[in-house]
């Protein structure tokens, strides 16, 4: 049994940042590498500091620290904005928001809508979850709306903490009315009576216009909607997955649960609970304003509507897009202007856990079951070029080195086997004598781990194994 009421001072030796605050900050996320030459002694002051800071959310300018403060390229490439008008106009107050037709999809819900119809027209729509895990939102809704247990709750994850994206940041910075009014939607649909809000602590901005947004919104509706309470992370990759946020709102040590049960049957305090993350629920209101049908004209197969992709700072138009499913990653390299300096060695797409991408494959098409096929997966949509200047040794190092700083420890394959892995690279080669030792992490790690922080980093060193296997063994 998973004990409750620790003391604080045990939970926190869980955290990075639980007592601890720097004056300055300087990111080490695979972004700022990728691109270090371009301020060394951002890097170098990076890799000195600690504890570590792993994103701050400003992959478009990296190498970055907390003293920056640009702003980031914004675009539309798709037929229709769903989510792009609202990060382009940084909608500052809620009568501009309104002005611009915000509020009026939770309003048509509550008025106009049964529970069951707003999880049909999400079932419709087949929107997936854009936090990583692709799992239909609808499907999601409808599995905690059918629990006998009456108290239910939505969390709504802010902790987006891979390295090179920075589409959740925006989203809460730019157009936070937006993403309160999809929570509003959900908390309706799955009857929740608390919505809970987990912002990462690199994300100041973010926390502080979610907060002023939600004192609005309450005014406006006279407190009649569900309660909404606002969470700061302390630092710590692995809280982002669902069951570690859960443990972490409720004052555990945030380590990740076996699953199931299903945080939808037993979640947030025992009760049936909906995790979604960002740039999901900020999908909403469109959807209840136009149709799920309509929105399933965006995107292709069985990835639909827009999604938004980060591009890092080593692309000549780094920034944010909006893009719609099934675009080819050459056309998204092409919008990126291609690299600012040297050729394209390779992409990480959902980095830095995910395999990476070649050049050759790059007529692949963005979409959840085309990236898996390469061996890839889409994670928050964050797209990490690299050229000849990052060797794939070196990569791969400060991927082990990330993933085996950030384990919690709980589950034996990532508490040895990320170490392990990054003791042989760290020669900078894999020995051909220890290939077979080295497999068999990987199998465990793919396959035994409790998280996607385990599985992810097993997938990534296979699929540079497979990929660039004569440059990583001798």
């Amino acid at each position: 049994m998973v004990r409750i009421n620790l003391p604080k001072k045990e939970i926190n030796t869980f955290y990075a940042f639980a007592d601890k605050e720097l004056p300055e900050e300087y990111c080490r996320g695979l972004a700022c590498f990728v691109n270090r030459s371009e301020n060394l002694d951002y890097w170098n002051k990076a890799k000195e500091q600690n504890p570590r800071t792993y994103c701050l959310g400003k992959c478009y300018s990296a190498p970055s620290s907390t003293n920056m403060d640009s702003k980031p390229l914004i675009d539309i490439i798709s037929k229709e904005p769903i989510l792009g008008t609202f990060l382009k106009n940084n909608v500052y107050s809620l009568s501009d928001y309104i002005k611009m037709g915000g509020m009026s999809s939770y309003e048509y819900a509550i008025t106009s809508l049964s529970q069951k119809d707003v999880i049909n027209e999400v079932k419709d729509s087949y929107l997936r979850g854009r936090g990583g895990a692709g799992f239909p939102t609808g499907l999601k809704w409808e599995s905690a709306y059918n629990q006998k247990e009456e108290e239910r709750y939505l969390i709504i994850n802010g902790d987006e903490g891979d390295p090179g994206a920075f589409s959740d940041r925006f989203l809460m910075e730019y157009a936070p009315y937006l993403v309160i009014e999809g929570a509003l939607i959900a908390a309706y649909a799955i009857n929740a009576k608390e919505i809970y809000f987990y912002i990462r602590r690199e994300y100041p901005k973010s926390i502080s216009r979610i907060r002023n947004a939600i004192i609005e919104i309450k005014n406006y509706f006279n407190n009649k909607i569900p309660k909404i309470n606002v969470e700061i992370g302390k630092g710590s990759y692995v809280v982002g997955e669902e069951t570690a946020l859960i443990n972490a709102l409720m004052g555990r040590r945030p380590e990740p649960m076996p699953r199931p049960p299903y945080p939808t049957e037993k979640g947030l305090f025992g009760k049936p609970t909906v995790v979604n993350n960002v740039e999901t629920i900020s999908n909403i209101p469109y959807i209840i304003k136009n149709g799920g049908k309509k929105y399933y004209e965006f995107g292709f197969s069985k990835s639909r509507g827009t999604k938004l992709i980060s591009l890092n700072s080593l692309f000549k138009k780094p920034g944010l897009y909006e893009v719609e499913f099934g675009i080819t990653l050459d056309e998204i390299v092409k919008i990126g202007g291609g690299l600012r300096r040297g050729n394209l060695k390779g992409l990480i797409i959902g980095a830095p856990l995910s395999g990476i991408v070649t050049p050759e494959e790059l007529n692949t098409r963005l979409g959840y079951e085309e990236l898996r096929e390469i061996g890839s997966s889409l994670g928050h949509g964050n797209i990490i070029a690299f050229n000849e200047e990052t060797k794939i040794s070196e990569l791969l190092y400060e991927i082990l080195e990330f993933s085996s700083y950030e384990s919690c420890g709980k589950c034996t394959p990532c508490r040895i086997g990320t170490k392990k892995l990054r003791d042989l690279i760290s020669k900078g080669y894999f020995e051909k004598n220890e290939l077979k030792e080295i497999n068999n992490i990987i199998l465990a790690l793919r396959n035994t781990s409790l998280c996607g922080l385990g599985t992810g980093t097993g997938e990534v060193v296979f699929s540079i194994l497979n990929k660039y296997g004569n440059e990583v063994i001798r």
